[in-house]
């Protein structure tokens, strides 16, 4: 797989091609059991052209920072979410805190950085939460991060089939599923209602302009 994406990246008339490599799965957790991903930046270097990029909830970065060729075409989104959302829904991922620090530690190891906020769930009090996180970051992220770091936004797709799966493996957990909120959006699966989306979106663009007026937000989703 990895010799067909550095030859389409070779191919390609835009030397920056960018491959997400990271849709099925937290490839930081999965280092830690298969050092696959270490593998995969270091033989990719040998490619000049393109980009690998993947998100990650989770701080064991330790062995990309030991990594001697590569970094520098990677591209690490770390999904962040406030405190009280993690701890209600992200169970077993890191801390906040936690990925603060792996933010930091990845810029200064040379990476290219983004980070994810994700998912958005309208819980009580949400924008408190959400301006909360946000200035946050604002404050305890190095100014070598924020002189260019990007920003996605992804709202919560509620799935039967993950709550199953989720209330199986965590018994105590919450449940997601608003229907005063939430609408149809295939067998199955709900999204919020577009106009409290509409609301959201329109808040945390506020927000992220008020603590990031520099840095560009690539999408809403």
């Amino acid at each position: 797989m990895l010799s067909r994406i550095i030859k389409t990246a070779n191919d390609s008339p835009s030397k920056e091609f960018t491959f997400e490599i990271g849709s099925n799965s937290d490839l930081i957790l999965e280092n830690t059991i298969t050092n696959n991903l270490v593998w995969t930046i270091e033989n990719f270097a040998k490619s000049p052209h393109g980009f690998l990029t993947f998100p990650t909830k989770f701080d064991m970065i330790d062995p990309l920072l030991n990594i001697n060729n590569g970094r520098e075409k990677v591209i690490i989104r770390v999904s962040v979410n406030p405190e009280k959302i993690i701890n209600v829904a992200e169970f077993g991922t890191s801390r906040l805190n936690a990925r603060i620090r792996t933010i930091i530690k990845l810029k200064n190891a040379g990476y290219k950085i983004g980070i994810i906020i994700a998912p958005v769930i309208f819980i009580e009090d949400w924008k408190t939460l959400y301006h909360e996180l946000i200035e946050r970051l604002a404050y305890e992220l190095s100014e070598d991060v924020k002189k260019d770091i990007f920003f996605e936004v992804i709202f919560m797709t509620y799935s039967y089939i993950h709550n199953a799966i989720n209330s199986e493996a965590y018994p105590n957990a919450v449940t997601l599923y608003n229907p005063d909120i939430m609408r149809v959006r295939g067998r199955g699966m709900y999204a919020y209602k577009n106009e409290l989306r509409s609301e959201g979106e329109e808040f945390l663009k506020a927000e992220l302009e008020k603590y990031f007026p520099k840095n560009k937000i690539l999408y809403f989703s």
